[in-house]
């Protein structure tokens, strides 16, 4: 998780970015795979930025589909196989 949260500070925070959505939807799936039950506020502490900055660009990467709605009763969703398959076209991280 490191490499991914220094690639993500590199990167310029924009939540148009599709570069910087798929990096947030891998950051967000490892958060809420530890348990979390504040996925949005815990990324946002780790990478240094707003809480209100983060959960958007969450739920940006929910709606063009790298990351899964949340089930009802539960804390975060999942990143999805199409986040997975780019991140895997892009070498950055391994799958």
């Amino acid at each position: 998780m490191d490499f991914a949260l220094e690639r993500a500070r590199t990167l310029t925070p924009d939540s148009d970015s599709e570069e910087y959505l798929l990096e947030i939807a891998w950051l967000y799936n490892r958060v809420v795979l530890t348990g979390s039950q504040i996925p949005v506020i815990d990324l946002a502490y780790e990478l240094v930025l707003p809480e209100e900055f983060i959960g958007e660009c969450v739920s940006t990467a929910m709606d063009i589909g790298f990351l899964t709605a949340p089930k009802r009763g539960t804390f975060g969703g999942k990143i999805t196989p199409k986040a997975l398959r780019k991140l895997k076209q892009v070498g950055k991280h391994r799958v």
